[in-house]
């Protein structure tokens, strides 16, 4: 019989891994299509107060609490804002605002390079997590598929004169802020449940973003159906219930299980552009998606 719970366990959390995979592939023609009626900042405001919405009912639902207001937990608030800051408002916005400007696909195949930000960040500020050979070299290949998705030998100017150099550089922005949101997300009190932790940041974030949104952006379009149901699918899906499955993996089949995500997120968001948004991937893209993969590989599987 426990083979058997073993079984379904394992099966359930494959399902749940992939579709966190097909949801955050998504993600980035949602945003796409939100950036209709919307701006950047309000689409990340948005995504973010209805995700907190969903995660803070989550926790009054099975009991789980937020950090309290008292001196005892200033500590947990205090990483609270960082994962906000870095997880949440910062690339949520920097995302955003690329989208106008780079395809989907391009977006969904630049956050393959979370984890191998990760590897330094995490040598430097991490505990015990060490640079070893195989992170070292994995990090390198890696680094070189990243170059290629700039399309350095197009007319021989390595996309220096390219009008989307900025908003490419602000994707790989947006993937550094994520590899500092999971330093933080690492180094946070232990003594903090995953949830209670999750729905404290995501309030933090809504905070912070709201009011912004607010001061710095109003609406120029008229509002339509689709970025309407994209902003909602947003904040409820990829924000929201994807939070609550996340903190479901670590817990039950743990990080190394979760980081295999990085390899569906691309795909996704490759299939989702070519598809509805009839976007053309430069072979340069596909080799770099390679080689950042085999990074991947190598920095995760490698003992060396």
């Amino acid at each position: 019989m426990s083979d058997i719970t073993t079984l379904n366990r394992e099966a359930k959390s494959w399902f749940l891994l992939i579709f966190l995979g097909f949801i955050w592939g998504f993600s980035f023609l949602a945003v796409s299509i939100s950036l209709e009626s919307f701006t950047p900042i309000q689409v990340a405001a948005c995504r973010i107060t209805l995700g907190a919405l969903v995660v803070f009912l989550f926790c009054i639902i099975f009991g789980e609490p937020i950090p309290r207001l008292k001196p005892a937990d200033a500590k947990v608030w205090k990483y609270c804002l960082g994962m906000a800051l870095f997880s949440n408002v910062i690339p949520f916005c920097l995302l955003s605002w690329s989208l106008l400007y780079v395809d989907s696909s391009f977006a969904g195949i630049t956050m393959t390079m979370v984890p191998l930000a990760v590897l330094p960040l995490a040598h430097f500020f991490g505990k015990g997590d060490l640079m070893t050979k195989g992170k070292v070299l994995g990090f390198s290949i890696g680094f070189l598929g990243a170059i290629l998705l700039f399309e350095p030998f197009e007319n021989f100017t390595f996309g220096l004169n390219d009008e989307t150099l900025t908003p490419k550089l602000v994707c790989f922005l947006a993937t550094l802020c994520y590899a500092i949101g999971s330093i933080i997300t690492r180094r946070s009190p232990q003594s903090v449940s995953s949830f209670t932790f999750s729905a404290g940041a995501l309030i933090l974030a809504s905070i912070i973003i709201l009011p912004l949104s607010f001061q710095f952006s109003e609406l120029n379009t008229p509002l339509s159906a689709k970025p309407i149901l994209a902003i909602l699918f947003l904040g409820l899906i990829p924000t929201g219930l994807a939070t609550i499955i996340l903190v479901y993996l670590v817990k039950n089949s743990g990080p190394s299980f979760m980081s295999l995500v990085n390899y569906q997120v691309p795909l996704w968001a490759i299939v989702f552009g070519v598809l509805f948004n009839e976007e053309v991937l430069p072979p340069t893209l596909l080799i770099g998606l390679v080689l950042i993969f085999m990074g991947l590989f190598f920095s995760q599987y490698n003992k060396g």
